[in-house]
């Protein structure tokens, strides 16, 4: 079952040039793989490179969060409408490759421990099959109007 963007924008807030993943391919209650299709009229293109593009490694690792948001949030149901996720930690972060407009980014995306509203996840970004982005990072998840 593909989840396209339809569906994870059901989820997930995150719109427009903010929005990093394109599909969600697998997903249970502690995981997923998400798509993100790295196009070449990305907001970013023109000054990240000129004439040379690459992905900024933030935009990876917002890539993976996304995905861990979408887990998190699904996992809520009906409660996740109001809610939102918040980055708290950020560790481990490795680059090990470049990320090129015309690459398919496969985010893959674990749950390690969730605690009442606080989620620590791990996850890795495959281009073709090699590792490029490893990350592992905590959220909290809170209401909108808070």
């Amino acid at each position: 079952m593909i989840i396209d963007t339809k569906g994870i924008e059901a989820v997930i807030p995150h719109r427009g040039d903010m929005r990093m993943i394109d599909e969600i391919r697998e997903i249970n209650d502690s995981s997923a793989v998400g798509v993100k299709y790295v196009r070449d009229d990305e907001f970013w293109c023109a000054g990240h490179f000129p004439g040379k593009p690459i992905m900024p490694g933030v935009l990876q690792v917002e890539a993976l969060a996304q995905t861990a948001c979408f887990i998190a949030l699904n996992r809520l149901g009906e409660e996740k409408k109001d809610m939102l996720g918040y980055f708290t930690t950020m560790e481990k972060i490795k680059f090990s490759h470049m990320v090129h407009p015309g690459d398919k980014l496969e985010l893959h995306v674990e749950l390690v421990t969730s605690k009442m509203k606080l989620y620590k996840f791990h996850g890795i970004a495959f281009v073709g099959g090699k590792k490029v982005t490893e990350a592992t990072f905590t959220a909290v998840l809170q209401h909108r109007d808070l």
